[in-house]
């Protein structure tokens, strides 16, 4: 991980009041009610936030600095400002929150028992019970506690399918830097292979089972869609070519791999390549 403390880091040192961010979070809601004209002004925005003491009110409002924009309509949020309340409103950050247990479809890809959802100490969970069973999913508390109660298992495979999608392009799910994987046998697990990848600027790491890398084929996209289903939004935890040990290994110098892929009564045969073009 990189020792460079970037700068951004000092505009969430300036929302470290409850003001501050009342206030932030007043404009941001200027900006959705009225997108066309997202300002308030000054008495509007005092009012919103409810401060008495003009004083102090004046005080927190020149501590936002870049969070916010004062022009001749008054006053509204500024793009690094948004950024931030979304970050708040995620709920990422907050230490208490937790979710479940919640029943999950499907089976521990380890030992076949059921398995739950559980999201505590800022992680999504899916485990059965053993601790080195337990898979660590993407999946923030606004992803749990928000939208359609009988979606949030369509919502769940969906973030996880991009976060593996964007690490495996070589794109950081966490803050968008350049990661580089590769794939080996697992150390846990030697008698399968494991795709791993880690970030130095943020540290975000992610590894997975080689046979989710073929959730990304076009062709495997394409049978599915064939068949009525979204891959993408299907858990992959449920599918046998992503447990781990399903893929065959062709040749290992260069290291190939082939992926079955069945649905229904059909079966359709990928090949995958560990190499610098990521192709398939």
């Amino acid at each position: 991980m990189s020792d460079e403390v970037p700068s951004s880091t000092e505009l969430l040192g300036r929302v470290d009041n409850a003001t501050r961010f009342e206030i932030l979070r007043s404009l941001a809601n200027a900006c959705h009610e009225s997108p066309p004209d997202p300002w308030l002004e000054y008495s509007e925005l005092r009012d919103a936030v409810s401060i008495r003491d003009k004083g102090n009110f004046n005080y927190h409002l020149d501590r936002l600095g870049d969070l916010i924009e004062k022009g001749p309509a008054g006053y509204c949020i500024s793009s690094f400002g948004m950024q931030v309340v979304s970050a708040i409103a995620s709920g990422t950050l907050d230490p208490d929150w937790t979710w479940g247990p919640i029943d999950a479809p499907g089976e521990c890809v380890f030992c076949g028992d059921s398995v739950t959802f559980r999201y505590e100490d800022g992680a999504l969970r899916l485990s059965c019970g053993t601790d080195d069973h337990t898979l660590l999913l993407p999946g923030s508390p606004s992803l749990l506690d928000t939208g359609p109660e009988e979606t949030i298992v369509e919502r769940i495979a969906l973030s996880s399918y991009h976060e593996f999608a964007l690490t495996y392009r070589g794109i950081c799910p966490g803050c968008e830097g350049y990661v580089d994987g590769t794939i080996h046998r697992d150390d846990v697990r030697p008698e399968h292979y494991h795709y791993h990848a880690d970030c130095p600027r943020c540290g975000f790491q992610s590894g997975f089972p080689v046979g989710i890398i073929a959730l990304f084929h076009p062709d495997v996209i394409s049978f599915f869609a064939e068949h009525g289903t979204d891959v993408r939004s299907t858990p992959f935890w449920t599918l046998d070519f992503c447990r781990p040990g399903h893929e065959t290994v062709l040749s290992t110098d260069p290291l190939r791999f082939r992926v079955d892929v069945t649905k229904g009564d059909e079966t359709l045969s990928v090949v995958l390549n560990d190499g610098e073009d990521r192709c398939f």
